[in-house]
């Protein structure tokens, strides 16, 4: 019995043996890919000759049909805003919007579809109804968190990353006019609203999503104008930014907000290129994802809008040695929620005066 023991464990040993060699030379099957582990944006556009990229922040026609606004868009722009504004919408679901029915029209068929890329956005920020301050948007569950919850910062970090794997975007804004909440909230230490919470966010996010997708350019959005405050908006949190961790700097912009400007001359020459004394990088990519001047008679009619257009992207911009990259003009068509008709064309279709400089540019 022991011998015969001996015998099959020599034989058990021996068979093992043949299966490790025969594994240890064996080759990988070819057909087996690798693991992907980084994405490349869906949009390869080229710079146009004039040097950097225009588009609009909406392009919304008044009769609700989008597939004749957005042609003529594209045919003097290269991108488009997107925001999802359906009830209930946040950092949380955008992904499931971008890659369902919401994202297959507008961002598939209306902006790819027509030959323009999108700019992705993302906002923590929300608005109290009844007192009007700003407060932080959250999922149903999370009511009463602030910036520096750890749950909260998770849900927002993992809504970005959702939202660049659902529409391989090759522009995405994690925080649109984030200044707004340094404007309300400071940035205190100890405070848990304190607005630092959100840079040390940020900068978590961008990380994140260059390691998922690293051609994808990550950036937030500030205000240049506090325009409930008819002011001019405090530039020095720009500063709170590591310069590197800001692929592009970007703003929104409606200078006929601000109290003592009536016409585009009152705008001073170095409006925006004084911020980038704030960032210290002279030569970093600028942007404008809203930029906007009122058509109504007290700031100088249609006429201004026209020469506000021509100074944005001039004098107040490319004169200055600006490195312009993309210049977005806040709405293709007068909305009926803008009381100062900022639209390029009326509604009823006409084409303004700064239409025509919008074709030329």
């Amino acid at each position: 019995m022991t011998r015969l023991f001996s015998i099959l464990i020599a034989i058990a040993i021996i068979i093992v043996s043949i299966l490790a060699l025969a594994c240890s030379n064996a080759k990988a099957p070819e057909d087996v890919p690798e693991e992907v582990t980084t994405l490349t944006p869906a949009d390869p556009p080229q710079i146009p000759d004039r040097g950097f990229f225009k588009g609009f922040a909406s392009i919304l026609p008044p009769d609700g049909q989008f597939d004749g606004p957005y042609q003529k868009a594209s045919e003097h722009a290269e991108f488009v805003n997107i925001w999802v504004g359906a009830a209930g919408y946040g950092y949380w679901d955008l992904a499931d919007y971008l890659a369902g029915w919401w994202g297959d029209q507008f961002v598939e068929r209306l902006v790819r579809g027509n030959g323009m890329f999108p700019i992705i956005n993302l906002s923590f920020i929300d608005k109290d109804l009844e007192t009007g301050l700003l407060i932080l948007k959250v999922p149903q569950g999370m009511e009463g968190a602030t910036l520096s919850d750890s749950d909260f910062r998770n849900a927002y970090k993992q809504g970005a990353l959702d939202a660049a794997r659902a529409s391989k975007p090759l522009y995405l804004s994690v925080g649109n006019e984030v200044n707004r909440w340094y404007e309300q909230y400071g940035a205190e230490a100890g405070d848990p609203n304190g607005f630092q919470h959100f840079v040390s966010l940020y900068e978590e996010i961008y990380d994140a999503v260059k390691e998922l997708s690293p051609e994808t350019n990550v950036f937030c959005i500030f205000s240049r104008e506090i325009v409930d405050g008819l002011r001019e908006a405090d530039l020095s949190v720009v500063e709170m930014f590591d310069p590197e961790k800001l692929d592009i700097l970007v703003f929104t912009s409606y200078p006929f907000a601000v109290q003592g400007i009536n016409s585009p001359s009152d705008v001073p020459d170095d409006y925006y290129s004084r911020i980038l004394d704030c960032i210290g990088v002279p030569d970093k990519p600028f942007a404008f994802t809203e930029l906007a001047w009122s058509t109504l008679d007290p700031f100088g009619g249609e006429q201004a809008q026209a020469e506000f257009l021509t100074d944005a992207a001039g004098r107040l911009t490319a004169e200055q040695g600006m490195n312009l990259h993309l210049f977005g003009w806040w709405s293709l068509i007068d909305l009926d929620a803008d009381p100062h008709n900022t639209g390029l064309i009326a509604q009823d279709g006409r084409e303004k005066e700064a239409y025509r400089v919008w074709e030329s540019m």
